[in-house]
């Protein structure tokens, strides 16, 4: 397909329903929802139930012009927690993930593998060093991707391990090459990249071995350099409390000033409740001259597992979501951030509610998001997850 230069105008703004997916999905973690190709369309590919059971290799395109999805072909191997990287070539490299079912480990895969666009066909390439899941994966400026952390349960362990291993993928070679250990092991959590070409990495979880618990540290990739190098952690105080807010599932963004936001999340758990059982409103953003970390206006409700999108305004907007603490019913609802006011505007409503969900900005400007689950067991009617196929995109 050439390249989609007339997109359709849209007379009015906000939420509408599209086509739907061709099947029910959820992607679990940020980087492995749909992204998009260079020609103006959307790939998803693979993802999960909402009961992590499963893992599907079903893909498929969306037509921006059109609305509608379309089936294109299968990923060689099934998996969920990966992540999608769209290459400078415009091909996509679906990287690691879970596999089959997390009763039978190894969970956690190594392997690897190429879309190409132009035949709709997916080609194995090498395989990572170490097998990982709900790591991070960014595209760097010199066109080669760096994966960190995650989690891995690759013999001796058989259970999930986060890890501080990091390596890069080179598209010439189509090979990984093994990069600098991070400081701290983690997983679930965002990785943004600077203006100078650097990567952070914010927060995210360790399994403690009773639980799980949310991280306050942050650390800077340097691609040059090659070396991870602290950075000032997050600590956005609680409500009520002194004690600075470690976040697990948070979302970032980098806004137009170089500085970067951060949302929503939650602090850790839920098998002891050690900590607060409750979805975060508040927000962050560091500042790149001062190099520190500083509270701003919280959402308006707590979002814990919803999606973050920087508009071609500047502005940002956080969709869906959670309250981690109920664990029960997507938020049907989303909100925008004003980086120049530092103010959250009022909420606009979603065709259905949605966590673990899709959402990807199109070349227009929009944003689309797809699939999630809009009710977890305890809050439906049958005590089964509802799973959603609709599609919204929103014109800002």
């Amino acid at each position: 397909m050439t390249a989609q230069t007339a997109l359709p105008a849209t007379a009015t703004t906000g939420w509408a329903p599209t086509g739907d997916l061709p099947w029910p999905r959820v992607w679990d973690h940020q980087y492995e929802g749909p992204v998009l190709l260079q020609d103006g369309r959307v790939l998803a590919a693979g993802g999960g139930d909402s009961r992590g059971a499963q893992t599907f290799a079903d893909a498929a395109l969306h037509d921006p012009v059109t609305g509608q999805w379309t089936i294109t072909g299968s990923l060689i191997t099934s998996r969920r927690g990966h992540t999608l990287t769209v290459l400078n070539d415009g091909r996509v490299l679906a990287a690691g993930g879970a596999h089959g079912h997390p009763s039978s480990r190894p969970w956690a895969q190594a392997s690897a593998e190429i879309y190409d666009p132009a035949t709709g066909t997916w080609t194995a390439t090498g395989s990572l060093h170490q097998s990982r899941l709900v790591h991070s994966a960014t595209l760097l400026p010199d066109g080669r991707v760096l994966v960190a952390g995650g989690s891995t349960d690759q013999p001796p362990h058989f259970a999930d391990v986060e890890t501080t291993t990091a390596e890069i993928y080179d598209p010439a070679t189509g090979t990984w090459a093994q990069a600098a250990p991070m400081i701290h092991a983690r997983a679930s959590f965002p990785a943004v990249r600077t203006p100078d070409g650097h990567v952070m990495a914010i927060g995210g979880s360790i399994d403690t071995g009773s639980d799980v618990a949310g991280i306050t540290f942050c650390e800077t990739y340097d691609p040059t350099a090659g070396t991870w190098t602290p950075a000032d952690p997050i600590g956005t105080p609680a409500q009520g409390s002194n004690s600075g807010l470690a976040r697990v599932h948070a979302q970032a963004v980098t806004l137009d000033d170089g500085s970067i936001l951060l949302t929503g999340g939650h602090q850790g758990g839920p098998l002891l409740w050690t900590f607060s059982p409750f979805s975060l409103s508040e927000a962050e953003r560091f500042d790149p001259a001062t190099k520190r970390w500083a509270p701003v206006t919280p959402m308006g409700i707590g979002r814990d597992q919803h999606r973050l999108i920087t508009l071609d305004s500047g502005k940002v907007i956080a969709i869906g979501g959670l309250e981690y603490g109920g664990y029960d019913t997507g938020y049907q609802h989303a909100e925008v951030y004003d980086p120049t006011t530092g103010q959250w505007g009022p909420r606009t409503g979603l065709s259905a509610p949605r966590v673990r969900f899709g959402a990807v900005k199109l070349a227009d400007g929009r944003v689309l998001i797809a699939g999630g689950a809009a009710q977890l067991g305890g809050a439906s009617p049958t005590g089964n997850d509802v799973l959603v196929t609709s599609t919204d995109v929103f014109t800002p």
